[in-house]
C-alpha cells in the first residue's frame, strides 16, 4: 500500500483564502480626473420635477469646475457655491466659478474639513474608485444628493443592502457621455442618482431627453 505524501499535505504555506474581501482604498490618484460635459448637467436640470432648492451648494469633485459652470448659467443667482479639488492646478478656475477663494478648499474630499456642516444639494461626479466612500459621506451631509454614477454601478451584489435601504431616483442619460478630450466614450451607460433627505423609502426611474449630437461635440 502506498504512504501518503505528507509533505504536501503538510506544506509550511497557508492556503490563500478565497473571496477575501479587497482592503478599502483610501488614497486618491491625481489623475483620477474626468470632466463632465456641460449637456449632462443640461439634461438633468431640464426636468421640472427636479425642483432642487435654492441656497449652498456642494460640489465635492469639482475639477476645474465644469459642473458648476453648467449649473450657474441656469441658475447662478439662487446657488451659493462650495468646492473640494484634488489637484491644485485647479484652484484658479474653482475661484472664478465658485466667485471667493474662502470657499474653495483643496484637498481630499474623504479627510478635508468643509466650510459648512450641512448643505441643501451637493451635486457631483464623483471618481468611480471612491464612489461609495463618496455617497457615505455625502448622504448625511445634504437633503439633496446628485452624483453622476455608470448605470452598472447599481447592479453591484456588494452595494445591493446599500441600495436598499437609500435608494435614489435614478434619471438615465440616453446618449453615453464622453470624459475625454478625443471624444471617444467607453462602454457603460451613465445615470444621475439623485436622493433626496425626505424620500428614501422609494426611488423613480426616468430616461432623459436625447442630445443632438452639435450639442454633445460642443462641450
Amino acid at each position: 500500500m502506498p504512504k501518503p505524501n505528507v509533505a504536501a499535505n503538510n506544506s509550511s504555506k497557508p492556503k490563500r483564502a478565497r473571496n477575501r474581501a479587497k482592503p478599502k482604498k483610501t488614497k486618491r490618484k491625481k489623475s483620477d480626473a474626468y470632466l463632465t460635459p456641460s449637456w449632462c448637467v443640461h439634461r438633468l436640470l431640464d426636468v421640472e420635477e427636479l425642483d432642487l432648492p435654492r441656497g449652498r451648494w456642494l460640489e465635492p469633485a469639482a475639477g476645474p469646475g465644469r459642473i458648476i459652470n453648467a449649473i450657474n448659467s441656469r441658475r447662478k443667482k439662487d446657488v451659493k457655491w462650495d468646492a473640494v479639488e484634488f489637484r491644485k492646478k485647479c484652484k484658479d478656475e474653482l475661484v472664478e466659478a465658485v466667485g471667493s477663494l474662502r470657499r474653495v478648499v483643496i484637498g481630499d474630499f474623504l479627510s478635508e474639513s468643509l466650510p459648512s456642516k450641512h448643505y441643501d444639494v451637493i451635486f457631483t461626479n464623483p471618481p468611480f474608485s471612491f464612489a461609495m466612500n463618496f455617497i457615505e459621506k455625502c448622504l448625511p451631509l445634504a437633503d439633496h444628493v446628485v452624483m453622476l454614477l455608470r448605470l452598472g454601478f447599481l447592479g453591484s451584489a456588494r452595494r445591493a443592502d446599500f441600495f436598499r435601504q437609500h435608494p435614489p431616483d435614478v434619471y438615465l442619460l440616453p446618449d453615453r457621455p464622453s470624459f475625454l478630450k478625443s471624444g471617444k466614450t467607453d462602454n457603460s451607460y451613465y445615470a444621475w442618482c439623485v436622493w433626496r433627505q425626505r424620500n428614501r423609502a422609494k426611488g423613480r426611474f426616468r430616461v432623459l431627453s436625447t442630445t443632438p449630437q452639435s450639442e454633445r461635440k460642443a462641450t
